[in-house]
């Protein structure tokens, strides 16, 4: 038994001398030839696997090298090339070789060429090196070449003509900004706010390029307010000299509580105290021109009677502060409101004892919805004509701009903006080139935003 185990013991030590002294390659080429060898030798396989991580390293990823290693092979190249190629890079003379073979693969396949060239199309096109330029393929130089010169006339694209024309109608059929025709002598303008002082009304007046405007000089919804102070009267009236707004340029409008004409006593009175009190501020600012409602007999009283007790508010007004002209707006036969007919505004005037100091504003929408078809070709004459046959051109001091939203005759105070109503820019047309409203005040009520910046119609 004994001699059985030494002999053992040396047959399994002699492949442990032989593979300690020989070579570890021919060992596992032994194994290759092989398969069937003896299972004694896997501990020691084993144990040498562990000292050698980076050769089993290399050969796995000899393995799973990408398809340009395998092209070298395919090419009759052996395995020790390729593991050679995996040490460096690849010179720039592959790199065009390996091109050429693409590009004749795509030579073969018809529907790859047409895929390459969609490809080659959508990438950036980059300056070739200089080394490998003159290497390139003619083909591949005439893609690059196709696709830069497509680029370029995207670059020069004109523009869209079409577009273009679209654009300048538009700008021609803009609205423009609502002004008097050169040399004119009209003098429009707006009603701006007071808000922060009396004298802002005179800057923002400046800021939207207007020659007139017109202003509320207290609260247009109360009947208290504080006296006017001396240095706020003196500011306005220094702030329109400097600007260069005339006196007769400037209209305030009366407070909407307003009604000399009522038959209610309480009303009666105040409406007469406030024609007084406003009047006073208009002499402290400066100014010659104030504009009223005539009133209301709200079904309680004659006409007749109404307009007698109108004029006779005025001439008390008259007889308390000096200078100052009252200006009759017509009205728009709204309800029991006096003054939409001609007749009854010269039935006011005819019992003004001071026929100096009186006037009267047309409103284009209060005449329109009273029944003037302002909007007709002769419209506007034939008012002028009734109003200077009833009333006298002579009386008339100022003008308020607006449109009408409802249809002529309506009897309906609605104002619009000019252009939206039913007067219409040609009606407004015709205002603005009628002599006889030269020299006077022409005031917008209409919003403030649709008059700043000049965002009306040219009118002109």
């Amino acid at each position: 038994m004994d001699g059985q185990e030494e002999a053992r013991g040396s047959t399994a030590q002699e492949p442990k001398s032989n593979l300690l002294g020989g070579s570890k390659v021919k060992r596992r080429t032994k194994k290759h030839e092989n398969p069937g060898s003896d299972d004694r030798l896997e501990p020691q396989k084993q144990k040498t696997m562990k000292k050698e991580p980076a050769r089993k390293s290399r050969t796995r990823n000899k393995e799973e090298k990408p398809d340009y290693y395998q092209s070298q092979i395919m090419d009759g190249k052996d395995g020790s090339m390729a593991s050679q190629a995996l040490k460096k890079e690849v010179p720039d003379g592959e790199k065009v070789k390996r091109r050429k073979r693409k590009d004749e693969n795509i030579e073969s396949d018809p529907d790859k060429k047409q895929k390459s060239k969609s490809k080659v199309s959508t990438k950036k096109v980059q300056k070739p090196d200089t080394d490998t330029a003159t290497d390139t393929k003619p083909e591949t130089e005439e893609f690059q070449n196709e696709t830069y010169n497509t680029k370029k006339k995207i670059v020069k694209k004109p523009k869209n003509t079409k577009k273009v024309k679209e654009e300048e109608d538009v700008s021609e059929t803009a609205p423009r900004p609502l002004h008097p025709s050169v040399g004119s002598h009209k003098f429009v303008g707006a009603h701006v706010s007071i808000q922060g002082g009396l004298w802002n009304a005179a800057l923002e007046a400046k800021r939207i390029g207007a020659k007139a405007f017109g202003l509320f000089l207290r609260s247009q919804r109360s009947w208290n307010s504080k006296p006017l102070d001396e240095e706020v009267a003196e500011k306005f009236r220094r702030t329109c000299d400097d600007l260069g707004f005339g006196s007769r340029y400037i209209l305030p409008h009366s407070p909407y509580l307003m009604n000399l004409g009522s038959p209610k006593p309480d009303v009666f009175q105040k409406s007469r105290a406030m024609l007084v009190e406003e009047l006073n501020r208009c002499q402290k600012l400066g100014l010659t021109l104030y504009n009223i409602h005539p009133g209301s007999h709200i079904g309680e009283m004659p006409i007749s009677k109404c307009l007698e007790l109108i004029a006779d508010g005025i001439n008390c007004a008259h007889s308390q502060v000096p200078a100052v002209t009252v200006v009759l707006e017509n009205m728009s036969c709204q309800g029991s409101t006096v003054g939409g007919r001609f007749e009854e505004l010269r039935g006011i005037i005819d019992h003004i004892n001071d026929k100096s100091r009186i006037g009267v504003c047309l409103d284009t929408c209060h005449a329109f919805a009273a029944g003037h078809n302002l909007s007709e070709k002769t419209g506007l004459q034939n008012m002028l004509d009734e109003f200077d046959k009833i009333v006298g051109l002579s009386y008339l001091k100022a003008l308020h701009l607006n449109d009408s939203k409802g249809e002529v005759g309506c009897r309906l105070d609605r104002h619009e903006n000019i252009g939206r109503g039913y007067i219409g820019v040609e009606g407004f047309r015709k205002v603005m080139n009628e002599p006889r409203f030269n020299e006077i005040p022409m005031i917008l009520e209409t919003p403030a935003s649709h008059c700043d910046g000049g965002s009306g119609p040219s009118l002109s």
